[in-house]
């Protein structure tokens, strides 16, 4: 899905201590004069029973998800970069799960198991 939309992963799971974590880094390469690093956020839920996963991101996240952006652009020495952060949002049913016991691969395409997924782009 990730590179599906043109971009390519340069780091998964970075981590700055206990103040958190950025789920995928990439660089956004549709456009090769107006380059863009790119971190995703990716949340999942099993049903709706626990609100939606897009609602998950509240200002707080954000927050946090911007300063950790920072913390790793000042790490990476890329303080001149163009950065956004974007949200991928998957709902799974209860049912896709029983089906496919081992979802948590990272080599799944969950779209394969039926997942509804949302991706916002920039989000502010």
């Amino acid at each position: 899905m990730i590179e599906e939309a043109g971009l390519r992963v340069l780091e998964c799971n970075w981590r700055d201590g206990r103040r958190g974590e950025l789920d995928i880094i990439a660089r956004d390469e549709t456009d090769p004069a107006c380059s863009w690093t790119v971190i995703v956020e990716v949340r999942t839920r099993v049903g709706r029973g626990k609100g939606s996963a897009l609602a998950s991101v509240d200002a707080r996240k954000v927050a946090q998800l911007r300063a950790l952006t920072g913390a790793w652009c000042r790490q990476r020495g890329r303080l001149d970069s163009r950065v956004r952060i974007d949200v991928v949002a998957i709902t799974l049913s209860a049912q896709s799960l029983r089906q496919w016991p081992d979802v948590d691969r990272a080599d799944v395409d969950v779209r394969a198991l039926g997942a509804h997924a949302v991706w916002l782009r920039g989000v502010q």
